[in-house]
Formats: C-alpha cells, structure tokens, sequence
C-alpha cells in the first residue's frame, strides 16, 4: 500500500553526505511523515560541473553506490533513493522543466528545496520563483531550513581539506573519517624488503586523494577473506575484518625517480604473515595525518622512520579498531 503513495522529493549531489546533507535528510523524513508521503532521494552519479564545465569539475568524495549505501545508513529504503545521470538532456531542462519531471515521471507532490540550492538551466533567482512553477506543475514546494552553524559544512570545504591532508578536520564535518575504497593491486614488493610490506590500492580517478604524506587510518578487507586471516581472527561469521594500519600516499622519492606518479599504500598491523590480499576490496578510513612525505639518505633511514610512523599509528588509532 505504502508503494501507492505520492512522493515528497529532495534534490541534490549529496557528495560525501556530511552532516549537513544529514539534517537535510532528517527533514524530508519528517515532512514526508506530516504529508504521508513516500520520501525519494534523487542525486546525481556525476557532478554536473562534468557536463557542464569539465575542467571545473572536483574530484569527489564518493562514488555512486557509495553515496547510496550512506544515504541508506540514514534509513532510506533502496527504492528511496535514485541515482539519475547528469547528461546533456537534463543540464538543458529548465526549472519548469524539471519540475513536470519530478511529477510526470515520480508522481513528486512535494519538493524540499534546500536552501541554497538551485536547479533548471535558467536557474530562477529567488525561492517565490520556484514555488510558483512548482505550483503551475502541481507540487508543493517547501524550503528547507538550514543548519545551525553551518559554517564550513560543505562538500567544497571538506575536499579542500582532505586536499591539504588535514584528514580530522574533514571528518569533523562529515561526521565519520574520509574513506577511500578500492582494489589492492600488485606492486614492487619494496615494503616488504623493509619489513613492512603493503596493499597496493588502486582507485577510481574520480576519488579525491589527501595530500602525499602518512597517515593512521584503519583497513577493512572485504570478503572473500583468505582462511588463515579468518582463523586468526576467530571471526568466520564476520562479513568484513578490520585493522589498524598506517598508509603512504605520494610518489615514494627514497625508492622511486622524480615524477613518480601518486600510490597508495597501505602497511596492514596485525595481518597474518604471508597474507595475500591481492584482487580483494579494501577500504581505507582515514583517522589522522602523521607527517609529510619526503625523501630518506638509505633505506635504512627510512625504516628507522617507518618504525616510528608504526607506533605513532597505533597510538593515533588506539580504540578505534
């Protein structure tokens, strides 16, 4: 019965879904509450800045499904959500446009505008604008009320961040450590010649990286788990293991020539000897940046430092994995 229900919408890329796309998404569970409406949450795959002005277009904090499972987090069932492609089509949809859309298409009978958002190539310039056309297409139109203190609470703000490296600031405001996901991936088993052997991750170039440097961030590994990492855990009935680990990201200078291009790798504390992780999902959530990156005499200096850079992880992220 609940599937019959007309929809109460909001729009919107909600990279990252930090704590201000969450008061968002508290509010249009809410007023689809008052309304007995069925809640959609419709945002984008792609930034509409790589439609409409690809060398603008930032490197994001998310991927899709991504985006979707922490949107799910918030209690919004899968058919709650719409992931809708940002193509030439919709980039040429006027607001009146867009609005018959939500209700042609998803039987939208209320909108939840946020409050600084705007939509439709002609882009009307005031909120009594768009709540006319949304009345001329048949939908309430309700403005979002913003969040307190808000100040710096913005996708924008939180790349700049994890940009500069200053990974606990950015996780202050999204609500949880900035994760990177991918597949680890062979690499030329340096690390472990030094005694710190590591995962290789390979993401997606669309993923923003924290600047080259150190970092204390835990790992979880995805199924399928190896059983020697299974046994030692004791934990066959988990979906998913986790250990604290210290992660390089940069062009390793020590051991590489100049304009190496940018790694990831991920030193796993704790993880069987003789593990191999490769083809597997990791997922690395970073806690806190521990120095820069930058170029040792031998590799005996730099083991020395990696020794240290052990510690100070396992001190960063001590009850935490």
């Amino acid at each position: 019965m609940f599937d019959d229900l007309q929809r109460i919408a909001v729009v919107g890329m909600f990279d990252g879904v930090h704590s201000g796309h969450r008061y968002l998404l508290d509010q249009l569970r809410l007023q689809a509450a008052e309304r007995s409406l069925k809640p959609l949450v419709i945002t984008f795959t792609n930034h509409p800045l790589s439609v409409i002005a690809p060398d603008k277009a930032p490197r994001l904090l998310t991927l899709p499904l991504e985006k979707a499972a922490l949107i799910r987090r918030e209690g919004f069932l899968g058919d709650e959500i719409l992931l809708l492609p940002f193509d030439e089509k919709l980039r040429s949809t006027s607001a009146a446009g867009f609005l018959g859309m939500l209700r042609g298409r998803f039987d939208c009978a209320a909108l939840l505008m946020g409050f600084n958002n705007r939509f439709g190539h002609d882009a009307p310039g005031d909120f009594a604008s768009y709540k006319q056309l949304a009345a001329n297409a048949g939908i309430e139109l309700i403005q979002a009320r913003e969040l307190p203190a808000r100040e710096g609470v913005s996708s924008s703000e939180i790349r700049r961040l994890i940009a500069a490296g200053e990974v606990a600031d950015a996780a202050a405001l999204l609500g949880r450590p900035y994760t990177l996901t991918g597949t680890v991936v062979r690499g030329k088993a340096l690390g472990r010649t030094l005694g710190f052997p590591t995962a290789n991750l390979h993401t997606p170039s669309t993923l923003i990286l924290p600047a080259p440097g150190v970092y204390a961030a835990t790992a979880t590994i995805a199924p399928p788990l190896f059983p020697s990492i299974v046994a030692s855990r004791q934990a066959s009935s988990k979906a998913e293991l986790s250990y604290p680990a210290m992660v390089n990201i940069g062009s390793r200078p020590t051991v590489d020539d100049p304009g190496a291009p940018l790694s990831v790798e991920a030193h796993i504390i704790g993880l069987p000897e003789g593990t191999t992780l490769y083809d597997c999902r990791l997922t690395l959530s970073f806690v806190d940046r521990l120095r820069s990156e930058r170029r040792f005499a031998s590799l005996e200096a730099l083991r020395a430092q990696l020794l240290l850079d052990r510690a100070a992880a396992l001190e960063a992220l001590s009850g935490k994995v």
